[in-house]
């Protein structure tokens, strides 16, 4: 595509497609992601958007754009990639970058993490000003867009537009402009802010480099208490540790952040020293890092440090002594005589416990091979739900619904997912459709496909037009009926010839 813009520095790849349809004059968001993507079912994603070979095959090859470039230097992705360890980041690069359906938010644990993100996009007077002087138009920043980042380190506090992050309009790309972007006089924010935003820079910067894996992240916390003897061999003394890091970031910030930690046996801070089953957020680890280590340390050399640390492997403490044989063949015939008589579930919760684990231990082979021969059938599930009564009670109320709804033409499509929303079981209903002929049958039947929803659309604008006297033109029923030429169907495009006449 010729006239693509460039992305500005640090500039989200979402502020580059605003900017685009502003140059280009387009204003319906579905012709922006017509021309953008070939699709117009993408959704607006500021932070981690995907497809981003589609971006990267709009500019000329001579450019040298690649789809990490815009993964690394447009989206949210660094603040991410270096704390989920290399196999997960690779996965969500991957995942970016193609076409598909995509579940990034959810590996990456921005779902569900502690660290909410801002519910506006937000944006620096400051910085807007400066923008407007040196390219003549502003657009958004990424750095603007990270929680736990509430200011700018030059101008003062960040201020939130009116543009929502998730919009009901999920397809639009909004620009900067004087209407979503006020200019209010900003006010100096806290030196915690200053300096959590001064790192949040940097690991924006990060490039791609292997990263390291979640037991390594566990060993350098590990290692950071052990250093300022905050540990007993193993043992870390969590209560100092927390001691410590509200005494640098102070309580009522922490507690702004929602990561005043509690002091409990599932705080993610004591979570943090133990060993790292899952993610931890950007924040968190730059919470803890502040607090340990000295003034003027890196992120990229920390980064850098984990991924090469080693794990020490695990070894028993004592070793196993040289087995009896008459001990072993005591053990086994009490086992034979335990699962003979009660099973090998039930063998175990009737006083056999300790020889299960005996053999467990000495005897592994031996005692899975009788417990798959004794293994007792599991019983035969017996439904308790009558699925021809569901189906015959649920088949009704569909057609019920289909009657009622049939003369109503203001209604959206009345698909398949639409039928099963007005239902109280949708869940039951549509995970068990195979158990349920009538209602499959009626799905196969009723559900409305896209060229009847457009006949439907186009009449309902038909006979509007014709009640209120007004003039009956092609391109003012289908702009009225939301449609298009490129997107009328062939049986909608012979109902407006052969039907209406025009």
């Amino acid at each position: 595509m010729l006239g693509f813009p460039l992305p500005y520095r640090n500039e989200l790849l979402y502020s580059t497609i605003a900017r685009h349809g502003v140059h280009s004059g387009i204003v319906s968001p579905k012709e922006l992601l017509q021309e953008v993507y070939g699709d117009t079912r993408i959704i607006a994603t500021s932070d981690l958007p995907g497809h981003l070979n589609r971006i990267v095959a709009l500019y000329p090859e001579k450019i040298g754009i690649t789809a990490s470039d815009l993964l690394y230097n447009n989206t949210l992705f660094p603040l991410y990639a270096p704390f989920i360890g290399e196999a997960r980041r690779k996965s969500l690069i991957r995942e970016l970058t193609t076409d598909g359906k995509s579940s990034v938010h959810l590996i990456t644990g921005a779902t569900a993490s502690r660290v909410k993100q801002p519910e506006y996009l937000r944006y620096c007077p400051g910085c807007i000003e400066q923008q407007l002087h040196e390219f003549g138009e502003c657009y958004w920043r990424r750095d603007w867009q990270v929680a736990g980042v509430d200011n700018c380190p030059v101008h003062g506090r960040l201020i939130d537009s009116n543009i929502p992050r998730h919009d009901i309009h999920r397809h639009q790309f909004t620009p900067v402009n004087a209407d979503t972007c006020i200019q209010p006089e900003q006010q100096s924010g806290s030196w915690q802010s200053v300096l959590i935003a001064r790192s949040i820079n940097e690991l924006l910067k990060l490039k791609q480099i292997v990263v390291p894996e979640l037991v390594q992240w566990g060993c350098w916390y590990k290692k950071l208490a052990a250093d300022h003897n905050l540990n007993r061999r193993s043992q870390i003394h969590h209560e100092q540790v927390q001691q410590k890091v509200i005494a640098f970031w102070g309580a009522d910030w922490l507690t702004r952040q929602k990561l005043m930690p509690d002091g409990g046996e599932s705080s993610w801070l004591r979570n943090m020293f133990r060993k790292h089953r899952k993610a931890f957020s950007y924040l968190e680890h730059l919470i803890v890092l502040h607090s340990f280590l000295e003034a003027g340390w890196k992120l990229a050399d920390v980064v850098t440090f984990v991924a090469r640390l080693q794990p020490k492997a695990r070894t028993s403490t004592t070793a196993l002594q040289e087995m009896d044989q008459t001990q072993l063949e005591s053990y086994r015939r009490s086992w034979l005589d335990a699962v003979g008589k009660y099973g090998t579930k039930m063998a175990r919760l009737s006083g056999y416990g300790d020889v299960y684990a005996w053999l467990y231990r000495h005897d592994r082979n031996w005692l899975m091979e009788v417990n798959l021969s004794h293994k007792a059938p599991k019983p035969k599930y017996e439904g308790k739900i009558d699925w021809h009564k569901r189906d015959v009670n649920t088949v009704k109320s569909l057609i019920a619904l289909c009657n009622g709804n049939e003369c109503r033409l203001d209604d959206p499509r009345r698909s398949k997912n639409w039928y099963l929303n007005q239902l109280k079981q949708r869940a039951g209903i549509e995970k068990h459709l195979k158990l349920l002929p009538l209602c499959s049958l009626f799905f196969d039947r009723y559900c409305e496909n896209i060229f009847e929803y457009q006949i439907r659309r186009m009449s309902r604008t038909a006979i509007s037009t014709v009640q209120s006297g007004g003039p009956f033109k092609r391109w003012q029923v289908l702009r009225w009926s939301g449609l298009s030429e490129e997107r009328l169907t062939e049986p909608a495009r012979r109902f407006l010839k052969e039907i209406l006449g025009i």
